[in-house]
């Protein structure tokens, strides 16, 4: 076994080396604590359970909607599909303004309740959160799957820093 010390590791350079896990892109989104939407992209989305179903993904604690999602009761998942990288980026960008051209501003009762669905995704995930789990700099939220669909769409990949398609092909530099 390998054992690694904490002062010895460089972040920059295991970022790097994790990079090389091809990881699938999504949006998870939820009610914030003032009612308004918040989302975020995320590529950290792990499934966890069949009985129940659970699935889970992280949220940095430095993150910008860290205290609304760390307080939310429900979030949905949005699995973008492989012409969607723009709008990982701009869920991806601090302070952007991350609703406007979706349903030009109007959500109804369920989505400001349990999350926004981002149109044109591969899948959708409702979830109501099963547990919160503090893990290091992150806060795994663990939800339990309330509804769920997919669409015939190919999936957006990210991988050594960069979004892809699955033939491997560059889309775009994140």
């Amino acid at each position: 076994m390998c054992k690694l010390r904490k002062k010895n590791i460089d972040i920059t350079k295991l970022r790097k080396t994790l990079g090389y896990y091809p990881t699938g892109v999504s949006i998870v989104t939820a009610p914030g604590v003032n009612g308004q939407p918040i989302g975020m992209t995320i590529n950290s989305l792990i499934s966890i359970s069949l009985e129940p179903p659970l699935i889970g993904w992280c949220v940095d604690r430095r993150a910008a909607s860290f205290a609304d999602f760390s307080q939310c009761q429900n979030f949905s998942i949005s699995i973008l599909s492989e012409d969607q990288s723009e709008l990982a980026r701009l869920f991806a960008t601090r302070g952007a303004d991350k609703f406007a051209g979706l349903c030009a501003g109007r959500f109804d009762a369920g989505e400001t309740q349990a999350g926004v669905l981002i149109p044109g995704a591969c899948a959708w995930i409702r979830c109501s959160v099963y547990r919160f789990v503090p893990l290091g700099d992150h806060l795994m939220l663990v939800g339990e799957i309330t509804h769920f669909q997919h669409a015939d769409e190919v999936p957006l990949v990210f991988s050594k820093g960069i979004f892809r398609n699955l033939a491997g092909e560059n889309k775009v530099a994140a």
